[in-house]
């Protein structure tokens, strides 16, 4: 009985052998999603892997880490769906808005990230009057942005950040909302919401900088 045991047990661990070091299950389609403004080439390019190849053996880490490098992508998960598919998913920068280093202009994301150059990406808005070291300031700024409701980030039309303690929203019909800080984005959101919303404000500028208060700036 011992000795039937042991050969199955060899017979197993050579089949294992057998699929891991030759191509008996190989990789038939790679599958990425969720890439919108990324290159789905360069992503398939930069995974490295191909049709043929021994889905055991894929490193599937290494792919990510060379994934992630390419332009939009923020991260990336690479994953075997079996039996024959690979698929990379990518979740890419929320881009809220850009600053200009010279005429060049740089994306930033939702979390004050600039993670592009040369690139003003479509719906995001300027970020004025600060310097691309600044990076309390632009991250002040892009929270701000990020923490609006889609309706109002439509409507933005420029951020002005001299400091990251002095946020200002340029919205639609000269309509203008003094920020201020990066402390209490939900609240200050809302507060920019309810101000925005009433009826007759055309040209106001407005004061959230303490939500629980918001006033109208002379």
């Amino acid at each position: 009985m011992k000795k039937v045991v042991a050969i199955g047990v060899a017979l197993i661990a050579i089949a294992a052998a057998v699929v891991f070091f030759f191509p008996v299950i190989t990789v038939n389609k790679v599958e990425v999603q969720g890439a919108t403004n990324a290159d789905v080439a360069a992503i398939e390019d930069a995974a490295g892997i191909t049709a043929g190849e021994n889905m055991l053996r894929i490193d599937a880490a290494a792919a990510a880490q060379r994934v992630a490098k390419v332009p939009w992508v923020e991260k990336v998960t690479v994953a075997r769906n079996w039996p024959r598919t690979v698929n990379i998913t990518v979740t890419e920068h929320d881009a809220v808005g850009y600053i200009k280093d010279g005429s060049t202009p740089l994306a930033v994301d939702a979390h004050g990230n600039i993670f592009l150059s040369g690139i003003q990406p479509p719906g995001a808005v300027e970020f004025a009057r600060v310097k691309p070291d600044d990076e309390q300031a632009i991250r002040a700024a892009a929270g701000a942005v990020a923490s609006l409701v889609p309706e109002l980030r439509q409507q933005l039309e420029q951020v002005d950040v001299p400091n990251a303690e002095a946020v200002t929203l340029k919205f639609k019909d000269n309509k203008t909302v003094f920020w201020g800080s990066a402390d209490r984005e939900k609240e200050k959101a809302e507060a920019t919401r309810i101000v925005l919303g009433r009826e007759g404000q055309e040209g106001t500028t407005w004061n959230v900088s303490n939500p629980a208060m918001p006033s109208v700036r002379g």
